[in-house]
């Protein structure tokens, strides 16, 4: 469908004796180098989803300039510019947290936190280049479906993104898993939850 450029085979095992010599790692430690492989897997799969998200919009915005309906050019309506408009602030938005969780992993902050970031990037970049290439090719409307603008490619491009390094199910698993840990000990600082009025009436905080 999409990734034309690149390949996929099946590699498969049996019966292999690994000599110890050849060991990463410890042994049954493979979980942890995995876990931290994927780091930047994510991180770079986040990154590269802004980039395709950009692309797209670039093409439609240059398009809407162009193109015209009614006497005048198409960003002149609001059911395109608003398009735009909320496509460049969810690309911005993506682009920032990827520079927020590339510095969380380049100053060593904790492998658990490290890992909600970088679930976090990989989910919402992804989920943010799939919205902004659908507005861009309703921007473009029929034309924006064949191949003679790219946002087809991109469209179809970006679905697998959202899909491999794990999918973007298996990061709203990773996220909660991790922030409940972070959390379980209560707010690092001033629990606002005393700051209700009636908060010490323990007697209507019912939890079973």
């Amino acid at each position: 469908m999409g990734t034309r450029g690149g390949g996929a085979g099946r590699l498969v095992f049996r019966d292999a004796f690994v000599p110890e010599e050849n060991l990463l790692g410890e042994e049954n430690g493979a979980g942890a180098i995995f876990y931290q492989m994927m780091i930047p897997e994510r991180l770079t799969s986040a990154a590269g989803a802004l980039g395709m998200g950009q692309a797209a919009l670039d093409v439609a915005v240059k398009y809407s300039r162009k193109r015209k309906a009614f006497g005048q050019p198409i960003k002149n309506f609001q059911a395109v510019s608003f398009k735009v408009a909320e496509s460049i602030t969810q690309l911005d938005a993506a682009r920032s947290m990827i520079y927020a969780t590339a510095r969380c992993v380049d100053t060593n902050t904790p492998a658990a936190l490290q890992r909600r970031m970088v679930s976090q990037a990989k989910k919402f970049c992804t989920d943010t280049a799939w919205e902004v290439v659908n507005h861009a090719m309703q921007i473009l409307g029929g034309i924006g479906y064949t191949n003679v603008y790219p946002v087809e490619r991109l469209l179809r491009d970006i679905r697998l993104i959202m899909i491999w390094t794990g999918t973007n199910e298996i990061m709203d698993l990773i996220i909660q898993h991790e922030y409940f840990k972070e959390t379980q000990n209560g707010p690092a600082g001033r629990d606002v939850e005393n700051d209700a009025p009636e908060a010490d009436n323990e007697e209507e905080k019912i939890y079973e």
